[in-house]
C-alpha cells in the first residue's frame, strides 16, 4: 500500500474539518464562532501531525528540519486553503449571522446613546460589506499561525537524530 503525500492529508484532514463544522452548526446548534472552533483547530493539529508522522515512517535517515516542515506546509496549506474556501460559502448561505451580528453591534451603538438613526444606519452598512472578507482574512491568519506554529513544532521534535 502508498503512503499518502501530505497534500492528500491536507485534503482529507480540510473536508472532515468542514464536515464537523457542518455537523456542529447544523445538528447540535453551536455557534460558527466560539467554543466549537476547537474541535475544528483540533482536527486541523491532528491532520498535520498525520503528515509529520507519516512522512517520517518512510522519510531518509538524514530527514532534516526543512524536510519536515516542507510535509507540514504542503498538508496546512491545502486544509486552510479548503476552510476559507469554506468560510466564504458558508456565510454566504447563512446571511442570518451577519445579520445577527449588526444587530448586537446596533444594540450596542444605541446603548452608547450619542449616534443618531442615519449613522447607526451608514455603520450597519459598513459592517455589511467587510464582514465576509474579515471572517475569511482572520481565518486566513489563525490557520496559517496554527499550522506553521504545529509544523515548526513538530518538524523539531521529529527531525531530532538519535544520539
Amino acid at each position: 500500500m502508498s503512503k499518502l503525500s501530505s497534500k492528500y492529508i491536507g485534503i482529507i484532514t480540510g473536508i472532515v474539518m468542514v464536515a464537523v463544522a457542518l455537523l456542529l452548526f447544523y445538528v447540535f446548534k453551536l455557534p460558527a464562532a466560539g467554543e466549537a472552533q476547537y474541535a475544528v483547530w483540533g482536527l486541523y493539529t491532528a491532520g498535520i501531525i498525520w503528515a509529520l508522522v507519516s512522512y517520517k515512517s518512510s522519510a531518509p535517515a538524514d530527514a532534516s528540519f526543512k524536510n519536515y516542515f516542507s510535509e507540514g506546509f504542503k498538508c496546512f496549506v491545502v486544509a486552510a486553503l479548503i476552510m476559507v474556501v469554506y468560510t466564504f460559502i458558508f456565510y454566504k448561505m447563512n446571511p442570518q449571522i451577519l445579520e445577527d451580528a449588526i444587530r448586537e453591534n446596533n444594540a450596542l451603538i444605541l446603548k452608547e446613546g450619542n449616534h443618531i438613526g442615519p449613522e447607526i444606519k451608514e455603520n450597519a452598512d459598513k459592517f455589511r460589506s467587510i464582514f465576509i472578507p474579515a471572517m475569511m482574512m482572520t481565518n486566513t491568519i489563525i490557520y496559517l499561525i496554527l499550522g506553521a506554529l504545529v509544523s515548526v513544532v513538530g518538524a523539531g521534535l521529529l527531525s531530532q537524530k538519535k544520539v
